[in-house]
């Protein structure tokens, strides 16, 4: 029996062996391969396709263009796209174009032949429902195979709008367990990592336990399968011990072909059993939560190796400069202190901790003799000095991590009264974190040695500070600076 004919559409070409092999070799379609976009609409226009997987990044045509251009060149035919992130966001935007679904790099087989298999049949099931001669029976099927794909789809958008931009896995393990209460109605969920032979429950409802043995329970069998489990009443419900009244839908998130997690769902609001249509859609969920999750995983380890290289700018700097070595890391401990006093959230506190520490980064650029220059500067030398607020901000712009913290570097030298550089900000349109920042970082500046003169006493300081409350500073960031530890002249570090 024939399955049916795909058309592979990517510019790299070990990317479309791969597929090409998963498809044709292990899934027995059959598959041609185009090198781009438009090599891809060539091929629509002369050859019938069941199903096209395309590329999003290719060079001549895109792969959302090349989505847009389908609709005309073969009406009706389903797309999956291929990306090289786990992004859900680019799912969605893909599927608001038409797109019906999407895998990522590198390819699981199981999941391709999912796809193709489900996209497929959903095709020719439609196609064979249209030949029927009952045309009320014709109607009804496919408004029911209508709504199960707009409700699939709902459930892709649902996950991005509550989860997408969400970068802590702890927030994202517990909106799955609400989003999958509300999804099935189920009166208990949980969510577990897996943990050296037990799972440890990171969030649930209906369930109090911490913790749950995986050998001789139901999740020994989810890990062994890789795939889900339904526990019928009778079995042991691995959260208490205790027979289960209700089915237990246990379901395996993996991340490298390996499991990491399991999210269970039981216990139905209207007391029935789980649909076909249900597990296909919780299997589904899973699949997209363990994508985002996995990339939250892999965002991390890129942001720590990011925030790492940044650090080591600024002490490459600062070991040029022993005046001014830890000067960042007591500005930051300084600046939190005030926070604290004022009320700040934990979100600021967290762009002045980084921001803090990397608010001089842009003297990376500034040339020693100028930076080290025991004497007074010239107005030219003070001219290139002024640049390094510029530096640093264009040293991180390309960085889409820190905007805050790029106030903080770029505006740390404006003035309250609007007298400050780069950009000659005043009053309220300097953001409070730089406010707090422009009044430790000058009392700092003046507490510490410099190449042109020894460290003033914590006293001069603070007149010095009073005497420009609300004109170089903001007079309420000042007065909360003073009920501060540092401000009271108890030093932080050397």
């Amino acid at each position: 029996m024939d399955k049916g004919k795909i058309l592979i559409v990517d510019d790299d070409p070990m990317v479309r062996d791969v597929l090409y092999d998963i498809l044709c070799n292990v899934g027995g379609y059959r598959a041609d391969v185009a090198v781009d976009g438009l090599d891809g609409l060539a091929m629509l226009r002369s050859h019938e396709y069941d199903l096209a997987f395309t590329d999003l990044t290719m060079p001549r045509l895109n792969g959302m263009d090349f989505l847009k251009e389908t609709r005309n060149a073969a009406p009706g035919l389903p797309v999956v796209v291929i990306t090289g992130f786990s992004s859900i966001d680019n799912a969605v935007n893909a599927m608001k174009e038409g797109a019906r679904d999407f895998i990522t790099k590198p390819f699981k087989i199981d999941a391709v032949l999912t796809i193709a298999n489900k996209i497929i049949g959903e095709q020719r099931l439609l196609q064979k429902v249209s030949r029927c001669d009952d045309s009320d029976d014709t109607v009804s099927k496919l408004n029911s195979e209508l709504f199960k794909s707009l409700h699939e789809i709902g459930i892709l958008q649902s996950i991005s709008n509550e989860i997408d931009g969400i970068f802590s896995n702890r927030e994202i393990y517990q909106k799955l367990v609400e989003m999958v209460s509300r999804l099935f109605m189920v009166k208990e969920a949980s969510f577990g990592i897996v943990e050296k032979g037990n799972i440890k429950f990171e969030a649930a409802i209906g369930s109090a336990a911490k913790y749950a043995s995986i050998d001789g329970t139901l999740f020994s069998a989810v890990m062994k399968s890789g795939s889900y489990y339904m526990a019928l009443p009778g079995e042991i419900n691995p959260h208490d011990g205790m027979p289960l009244k209700s089915p237990f839908f246990s379901i395996p998130l993996s991340m490298n072909s390996e499991v990491f997690g399991i999210l269970s769902i039981s216990s139905k609001a209207d007391g029935t059993a789980f649909t076909d249509y249900e597990i296909s859609l919780a299997l589904t969920f899973a699949r997209k939560a363990a994508l985002r999750i996995e990339n939250n995983a892999l965002y991390e380890v890129f942001y720590n190796n990011l925030v790492n290289t940044l650090r080591s700018l600024v002490t490459s700097i600062e070991a040029r400069d022993a005046y001014t070595r830890d000067h960042s890391e007591r500005v930051a401990a300084y600046a939190l202190q005030i926070a604290d006093i004022i009320g700040l959230g934990g979100e600021e506190k967290d762009i002045i901790r980084f921001g803090g520490y990397l608010h001089d980064i842009g003297k990376i650029g500034v040339r020693d003799t100028i930076l080290l220059k025991p004497g007074r500067l010239t107005d030219d030398e003070f001219s290139e000095i002024r640049l390094h607020p510029v530096i640093g901000d264009n040293i991180i712009k390309p960085i889409k991590f820190f905007p805050r913290e790029r106030e903080l570097i770029r505006h740390h030298h404006e003035r309250f009264d609007g007298k400050g550089y780069p950009d000659g900000l005043a009053g309220d349109k300097i953001p409070i974190i730089v406010r707090i920042m422009n009044v430790v970082d000058t009392y700092d500046a003046m507490t510490s040695s410099r190449p042109y003169r020894t460290a003033r006493t914590h006293e001069f300081a603070v007149e010095e500070l009073l005497k420009c409350s609300d004109s170089q500073f903001d007079g309420e960031v000042v007065r909360a600076f003073l009920q501060t530890p540092a401000g009271r002249g108890a030093f932080i570090g050397a």
